[in-house]
């Protein structure tokens, strides 16, 4: 058995939870429920980032303190992971001791490497980034991500020799003992740091504590606290007890997927990678990046009305609509657009038609012309060919982090069953050959068992139900599930309600 560890960005709780953090959880779940399906021992964590300036400013605005803001974000985010059926094994926050203990630790080891010092620093610094930036990153003056002028700020702070470690962070992915997908962003992170070495700056790593009270304090140094680096990138090795004798720690460590949104690639790719190496702590094994959502063609906005509540749509459509809508319809690495009629097109014609009609044809014809028993077993040399297809497909996407693809194969195959019920009619054959019917049957109640353990990863519910008719269960691959012919003669199937009702038939009820 193998180990797989994927983390999520961690999310930030100066403010609720958007579908963005909803898509990168489902993605990450996707992720960790395949692996579990191909018999992985897995540990998937995610969480939340709650210290920084950002979110002492934003509690002195509600008029509250920085840890209730914290925990009463922090209360929705994970309430989010469960919403959305998201199977992590951990939910850290970086207010928590464990996190604490374990961040000032990677600290002290960084300074046993001798890679901090401090000198005196002068930069612009966005508050809404919580980053410095430069001159030339501003347009019109302005942080292109937030719109706002940054501050100028000259303080006294602790330095991480960055510049030491960034050819080996370089020659790490150029090699692919750290994969970055997809190559685009790959390619991009190479960039920066082939930039990084020729500008040779070093990364201010801690802000005066008169200025930055909310954090984690600098070991042996109270007037200086830790800046987002060491405090927040440092949860992916606390979430597994770094910090003190961890079995966990020292059974999934190094990470073999680290999943973020492209604005955070450069601290993920560069910064994180040269502050493991310094501490002698393996760097992870792959970095997978997705991108952006938009609503209805434009970038979100409370002012135009446009932001999708993941909760609403999940509670209005169903868990499984919405997870399947982020991961067949927005491209699994690039950005993608959520439209109200778009989700109601695939809804309709996948989910309702393609996939929820098929399994009520089948289990109500198997109840009618055979007495809802699995009738004996029968070779098929085309499906048969057609569903190992698929399942090649359908792997080699997921071992390239597409998994829009892996789910266009199970799609396709879907289809491919949906055409073999039309072309052999068994309502009509019923009347002329019955033993085809039964053979018809015996194929598709098949197909439709490789399809439940296909979209286990996907939509995990709708898959539990499919099984449950069935009446046959499975949540591995191997050694023998991947193969045809495993439903058992005379096992006894039951109708289902609709899986996913047809959103016209839900209007016109309303």
């Amino acid at each position: 058995m193998s180990k797989f560890y994927i983390t999520t960005a961690i999310a930030y709780t100066n403010s609720t939870p958007h579908i963005g953090f909803a898509m990168e959880l489902i993605q990450g779940d996707c992720l960790a429920r395949y692996h579990r399906l191909v018999g992985d021992e897995v540990f998937f964590l995610t969480g939340t980032d709650e210290h920084g300036l950002k979110m002492a400013q934003t509690a002195k605005e509600k008029k509250t303190t920085p840890q209730k803001l914290a925990d009463t974000n922090a209360a929705h985010f994970k309430r989010l992971a469960e919403f959305v059926e998201a199977s992590n094994d951990d939910f850290i926050r970086t207010t928590e001791e464990r996190h604490k203990k374990g961040a000032q630790k990677l600290w002290n080891k960084l300074v046993e490497a001798d890679t901090l010092y401090k000198k005196t620093y002068e930069g612009l610094y966005c508050v809404g980034c919580e980053a410095y930036i430069t001159e030339k990153d501003l347009v019109d003056g302005l942080c292109p991500n937030h719109k706002k002028p940054p501050i100028t700020f000259k303080e006294e702070n602790y330095f991480f020799r960055y510049t030491k470690y960034m050819q080996e962070v370089k020659e790490r992915i150029e090699d692919g003992r750290l994969q970055i997908l997809p190559d685009s962003r790959k390619n991009e992170m190479l960039g920066l740091l082939e930039q990084g070495l020729k500008e040779k700056k070093d990364i201010s790593f801690s802000r005066p504590t008169k200025d930055l009270s909310w954090g984690i304090p600098v070991p042996n140094d109270p007037e200086q606290t830790m800046y987002v680096w060491c405090d927040a990138l440092s949860n992916y090795i606390t979430g597994l007890g770094y910090g003190e004798e961890s079995e966990l720690f020292n059974t999934f460590w190094p990470a073999n997927v680290h999943l973020i949104g492209k604005d955070i690639l450069r601290f993920h790719g560069g910064i994180w990678i040269a502050m493991l190496i310094a501490a002698g702590v393996g760097p992870p094994k792959a970095i997978y990046v997705h991108g952006y959502i938009t609503s209805e063609g434009q970038k979100m906005s409370k002012s135009l009305g446009n932001v999708v509540d993941p909760f609403e749509t999940g509670k209005k459509y169903g868990v499984d609509a919405l997870r399947y809508f982020l991961l067949r319809e927005i491209p699994t690495t690039d950005d993608g657009d959520f439209s109200q009629d778009r989700f109601m097109a695939v809804y309709d014609s996948e989910l309702a038609n393609n996939l929820g009609n098929l399994v009520s044809r089948v289990l109500t014809m198997t109840q009618k012309y055979a007495e809802g028993k699995v009738p004996a077993s029968s070779k098929n040399e085309a499906l048969e060919t057609r569903v190992l297809e698929t399942w090649k497909e359908y792997q080699k996407n997921f071992e390239q982090f597409n998994l829009k693809g892996a789910l266009e194969s199970v799609v396709n195959l879907l289809n491919t069953a949906n055409q073999y019920l039309e072309e052999q009619k068994p309502w009509i054959l019923a009347k002329t050959d019955p033993s085809a019917v039964l053979k018809t049957l015996y194929h598709t109640l098949e197909i439709l068992r490789h399809i439940s353990l296909m979209i286990m990863p996907f939509i995990p519910a709708t898959a539990q139900k499919l099984q449950d008719g069935l009446n046959w269960h499975g949540t591995k691959l191997y050694p023998d599930n991947i193969n045809w012919g495993i439903l058992k003669e005379g096992t006894q199937t039951q109708k289902l309600p609709s899986l996913f009702p047809r959103l016209e038939s839900k209007e016109d009820a309303a």
